[in-house]
């Protein structure tokens, strides 16, 4: 239902629009966001965190060592919550290491405490607000 009211909007939407379809640009959180939604219901549950996370991990784990080490994670590497994140100093996260990070991450951005997290709020997570 929520897909055919989405989709009639867009189509009344791109009828009326008098020199075609306005192309708006996500950023790069909002893609991240509309990616891990996998229910679409514009939230974020912790469930649907840790799947995204977790597949991200395993994308990011170029050798497949079960660990990104600093040139895996790439820009990433050189921020100093990589290294925050690093709870036995290796010099790389391991799979335990990264699902903690998301958790912490998870409960730091649900400011309102209702368990998902809004666009909103994940905005305001990665701006550091």
């Amino acid at each position: 239902m929520k897909k055919l009211l989405i989709g009639t909007a867009a189509a009344a939407i791109l009828a009326i629009a008098p020199f075609g379809p306005a192309k708006a640009e996500m950023t790069d959180v909002e893609v991240i966001f509309v990616k891990a939604d996998k229910d679409g219901d514009f939230a974020l549950d912790l469930g649907e965190v840790l799947v995204f996370g977790i597949a991200h991990f395993k994308e990011s784990d170029a050798n497949k060592d079960g660990k990104i080490d600093k040139d895996e994670a790439g820009e990433h590497g050189e921020h100093a919550e990589f290294s925050d994140n690093d709870a036995n100093k290796d010099g790389a996260l391991t799979m335990e290491e990264h699902v903690a990070e998301k958790i912490a991450d998870f409960k730091d951005a649900d400011k309102d405490g209702d368990g998902s997290l809004t666009i909103d709020e994940v905005r305001k997570h990665y701006e550091g607000n």
